[in-house]
Formats: C-alpha cells, structure tokens, sequence
C-alpha cells in the first residue's frame, strides 16, 4: 500500500490564489496526488485562552489544534500548564468542544508541544485513552516535543514517539529542527522541512516505517519535496 502524503500549505496564500479575502485556518494540509484530498486544516490559537474559534468553512472533516498553554505567550514556559490548573482547563475545554466537534460531524486532532499541556508521549496516550470514543485525536509531530535539551538523547526520544504513538496517530507531521539565534534564550527550534535541520534522518525513516500503519498519512513541510520523500524512502 502506497502511504498517503500532504503537502502542508499556507491558508491565506491559498485564499488569495482563490479569490478568498479572509483564510478560514492557518494551514492545509492537502494531498500531493489525485484529486488534492484534504488532510486537515490546522487552525492557530490556545485552547486555554478561553477565545478558541474555529470557522466552520474550514475544509476538510479533520481540524488540528495545539493543545494550549497557560502562558501568556503561544510558546511561553509556563510550568502551571503541566500541573493540576492545565490539566483542569484542557479537561474542561474538552468538555466544552466535544459536542460541536461531533454536531459539525468532525474531528478535533491535537498536536502535541514540549510547553502545551499535551507536551509528551504521556499526556498524549493518557488524554486518548481517557477519551476512547470520542472526537478527539493526536497528531504525532516529533519536531514539536523535542527540546533543546532532548537532542542528546534524540534518539532515543525518537524511538518512545514513534513505538507508543505511531500505531495511533491519526497522522504523522514529518518535519525537522533547526536552531536559530533565539535558541539558547527561548528553548524554542525552528520547524524546517525534513533533512534540512539536527534530527537523523536514516532513523527517523525506520521508525516511520515500523511503527506507524501504512495507511497513516503523513504530512510534510514545502521545499524539496522530492528530497523528503527520498529521505524518508516514501
């Protein structure tokens, strides 16, 4: 079975090219063959917040949303967001959803962060099996739980990732990390497509292809398209 790919694509690019004032998402994650099928469409904002939207012209029947966090920057380092106060809030906030979610016949897929609430192998597996049966998925993405701290031990991170969350995923957001300027100060990588940053790309390979089920689609950053999939043998 040949594994279905998206391409991650910039909403309000694609609302231009359509004629479209107002993007109704962040992102698209469409496919890069056939009929261009839509993956998902990931929308910005903090479930935490309390002023979450989504626009329901989003396209497709799958949104993916970050998790959240009780800083008050997207990315802050915040340690409440772990503790009793976040994990009463994201339980609440998915009290709240869970019935629009399934009223708009949709899915609601959390992308995992080192600083949301969802910020771990742990917390993720917990929240599904806590919530077996409802609308709620995870989005495996590798590059958004490591750490700068984690790269010494990258490998092994890589392999706990993909062994528990891979045969679960709803899909697998391939991308690499890259240091920037602000990396000491912030604890933050830049996302970069796959092969152009720090992680192993032969390793990453063989986890994608032993844990996570070929039918799994997993999505890619643009650029160099052609070399990703080399990389990644797909």
């Amino acid at each position: 079975m040949t594994r279905p790919i998206h391409l991650l694509h910039d909403a309000p690019v694609l609302a231009r090219m359509i004629g479209v004032e107002i993007p109704c998402c962040a992102q698209v994650a469409m496919s890069t063959a056939g009929g261009m099928e839509t993956f998902a469409a990931f929308v910005d904002g903090n479930p935490l917040s309390g002023g979450w939207i989504v626009d329901t012209d989003a396209p497709g029947t799958r949104l993916v949303s970050w998790s959240g966090t009780l800083a008050d920057e997207p990315f802050g380092d915040d340690p409440r967001t772990w503790m009793r106060a976040g994990q009463e809030r994201f339980a609440a906030f998915l009290d709240e959803v869970g019935p629009a979610v399934l009223h708009h016949r949709r899915t609601l897929c959390f992308r995992p962060h080192h600083r949301h609430v969802l910020s771990d192998v742990h917390s993720s597996v917990k929240m599904l099996r806590e919530r077996a049966g409802g609308p709620f998925e995870v989005l495996l993405s590798p590059a958004d739980l490591l750490a700068p701290s984690m790269l010494r031990d990258v490998e092994d991170h890589l392999a706990r990732m993909f062994a528990h969350l891979g045969p679960v995923a709803a899909g697998v957001l391939v991308a690499d990390v890259a240091e920037t300027p602000e990396t000491a100060e912030n604890g933050l990588f830049a996302a970069v497509p796959f092969g152009q940053g720090r992680l192993p790309a032969p390793l990453v390979a063989r986890l994608l292809a032993e844990y996570v089920p070929p039918e799994t689609p997993v999505v890619l950053l643009p650029g160099d398209l052609e070399g990703q999939r080399r990389l990644l043998g797909l």
